[in-house]
């Protein structure tokens, strides 16, 4: 069976220089944000941006900055492979009005890049323009723009749940590509959205299926992918069988399972986070099941509460647990924010 697990490369490196990205590329636009950048600090071993110097582009091995970004694309030597190696590791939350442009670059490289670094510098702004950015790149010509961009909006950014962002999901569930493809059906089942239950069905009917088919299933939590899912238990590699068997209990009709609720009971009375490797399991098989299916922590929640009625202590371990927050930001009333 294939596998398609979320453990994404980095872009390809061709040596074949190009062209001065500013002129080859059209990225003039970004020079008042780059002027902007230099204004804010002393840019030390970045040297002159503006002179394009030979010392324009820092020699260490440091997580790419937004000056970073904004020294290569002044240089007249930058390539594009190198200018999507960046940006691909970049994490600097000040580098998001440099990447947002890029999503037009002539370079699939370059925008594959984006696509997958735009949630990790979208920080504290708003996601609108990050956002359209993603739909755009989702319709890309390029496959893997396509399936990077699917993934930002379908499971990193999936806290945005707009018409928009499910058509543009919708758009791609008979996309050739299988992780462009898979990628739309897993965020629009963790939206649960049940349009992707006929496409589910045929999916899982058949002999081989894809893992994040299978994680879909057990995000939208359908009763009757049950018996579906029960059927593909076998012939996965280790780390993808904790993730099927959680699509086997999300799915179940008769819930997650009274031996996980009764485990993770017992987890918190041996005095979570402090318990022993064996007694953390239950946490563990706890937040696989919560990882695609968030909005069922509040079920979980308050059938562990019930568990610990009497035992003041591990009740307090609970309410003050992952658990419990994941359950109150989806309504669940037990739970009291600690800044309150």
């Amino acid at each position: 069976m294939s596998d398609l697990a979320s453990s994404r490369p980095s872009p390809d490196e061709p040596g074949d220089p190009q062209r001065h990205l500013a002129d080859a590329y059209g990225l003039d636009p970004l020079a008042e944000v780059i002027a902007g950048l230099a204004d804010l600090a002393d840019l030390g071993e970045l040297a002159d941006v503006s002179g394009l110097g030979a010392r324009a582009i820092p020699v260490d091995d440091a997580e790419p900055t937004a000056r970073t970004i904004a020294a290569l694309l002044q240089s007249p030597t930058t390539t594009p492979a190198e200018l999507a190696d960046a940006v691909a590791w970049c994490y600097d939350d000040a580098a998001l009005p440099l990447l947002l442009p890029l999503a037009r670059h002539t370079d699939a490289r370059v925008r594959r890049a984006v696509a997958q670094a735009l949630p990790s510098v979208l920080g504290e702004a708003t996601p609108d323009e990050t956002v359209a950015a993603l739909l755009t790149l989702s319709g890309d010509l390029d496959d893997d723009v396509r399936d990077w961009a699917c993934f930002a909006l379908g499971t990193q950014l999936s806290e945005v749940d707009e018409p928009k962002v499910r058509e543009a999901l919708v758009a791609r569930l008979d996309d050739p590509h299988d992780d462009t493809r898979c990628e739309a059906l897993l965020g629009l089942a963790r939206r649960r959205d049940e349009r992707v239950l006929p496409v589910l069905y045929e999916r899982l009917a058949r002999d081989n299926v894809y893992s994040l088919e299978i994680d879909a299933a057990g995000a939208l939590g359908h009763s009757s992918l049950h018996t579906l899912v029960r059927g593909h238990l076998s012939g996965w590699d280790d780390d993808v069988v904790a993730r099927v068997c959680a699509a086997l209990r999300l799915t179940d009709p008769d819930g997650i399972g009274d031996d996980l609720l009764d485990g993770l009971a017992d987890w918190f009375r041996a005095g979570a986070p402090h318990a022993t490797d064996e007694d953390r399991y239950w946490w563990s098989v706890t937040l696989q099941l919560l990882e695609h299916a968030e909005y069922r922590a509040p079920e979980v929640a308050e059938q562990v509460h019930d568990r610990l009625l009497g035992n003041a202590s591990a009740t307090g371990l609970m309410l003050a647990s992952r658990l419990a927050q994941l359950a109150g930001d989806h309504g669940w009333p037990r739970w009291v924010p600690s800044d309150r």
